[in-house]
């Protein structure tokens, strides 16, 4: 238990640096905007976490967090319905082995439906077994990480998701 603490610990640590970072582009862009420059401030996200391990989901749902935007987790499929209709997610994070219904399958069905086909979707899983990374590609996940995840790959996600 010690070990898990200590490696979330690093993690946090090092979310504390994009964190800084962010709020340093947050702080030039106000200059910018206060020196005549009408660039508007980057929007906030609102972000679905879809896994059914609740601490696993937590974790990453705080680490989304630090950059700024709204995050929501949920532990299955009903429970992603029912985030869906009351607010549409800008990007789906989606753990991949999940029991009843893979993380494929729910990517292939926001994929389908209308109010969320334009959702980002990023799959997150602990293998990186060539076969999901394609059944993945093939529904259109833009993202593919594998846990743990790095704080660079989600600052990226997170970019992409920004610039559309």
């Amino acid at each position: 238990m010690g070990r898990r603490c200590f490696l979330y610990t690093a993690v946090f640590a090092d979310a504390r640096k994009y964190t800084d970072m962010s709020q340093t582009i947050e702080n030039q862009s106000t200059e910018r905007r206060q020196g005549g420059d009408t660039t508007a401030p980057p929007r906030k996200l609102n972000l679905l976490v879809v896994d059914d391990n609740q601490e696993v989901g937590e974790s990453l749902a705080m680490l989304l967090e630090t950059f700024g935007h709204n995050v929501v987790v949920v532990r299955n499929w009903q429970m992603a319905v029912e985030q869906v209709k009351q607010c549409v997610p800008d990007a789906v994070y989606l753990d991949i082995e999940m029991p009843g219904i893979s993380g494929i399958e729910i990517g292939r069905r926001l994929r389908n439906n209308p109010d969320t086909a334009n959702a980002v979707l990023v799959a997150v899983t602990g293998h990186s077994l060539p076969m999901y990374m394609d059944d993945a590609l093939t529904v259109g996940f833009r993202h593919f990480l594998v846990k743990p995840v790095r704080m660079e790959d989600l600052a990226t996600t997170v970019q992409s998701v920004l610039a559309g």
